[in-house]
């Protein structure tokens, strides 16, 4: 689906690209999204709820049921994200904000769905947070431009 979508986009610019809402509560969308944030490394890292990975395991048909009900009524409320603060190397402190599991899945789905569509949008030569690309990428493409 997500090649579909980048067709799509990426065919006709024009092209408004509506009921992504129906997408990603596709209850086979969502355990996709489930999957790839639980396999991350953060996913044992518990949000405002308390709730980790091994706790949304557990019960993982449930909450994706109850998640996709509540994004199709409306209902859905994202919970604040976790307050941490991690040290920097200058003494400082820095400030991290750390969703629900059950936020990260949703924001996973989202941008499962939107991804595909901004990257239509983007030019070949932008490099910057982009799937796929890297600095590493950038640096070797402005060297090949330059030996042309």
């Amino acid at each position: 689906m997500q090649r579909k979508l980048a067709t799509w986009a990426a065919t006709d610019p024009s092209l408004r690209i509506q009921r992504l809402l129906r997408l990603i509560t596709q209850p086979e969308w969502l355990a996709e999204a489930a999957r790839i944030t639980l396999s991350s490394k953060g996913a044992n890292t518990p949000g405002v709820d308390g709730v980790n990975k091994t706790m949304l395991q557990a019960r993982l048909a449930v909450e994706l049921q109850i998640l996709r009900d509540e994004l199709l009524s409306g209902h859905y409320q994202p919970l604040p994200a976790r307050r941490v603060y991690i040290p920097k190397s200058n003494g400082k402190l820095r400030p991290l904000g750390i969703p629900a599991l059950r936020d990260r899945i949703v924001q996973r789905a989202m941008l499962m769905a939107m991804e595909p569509i901004w990257e239509s949008d983007f030019h070949t030569l932008s490099y910057g947070f982009r799937p796929e690309r890297s600095v590493h990428h950038s640096i070797r493409t402005v060297k090949l431009q330059l030996t042309d």
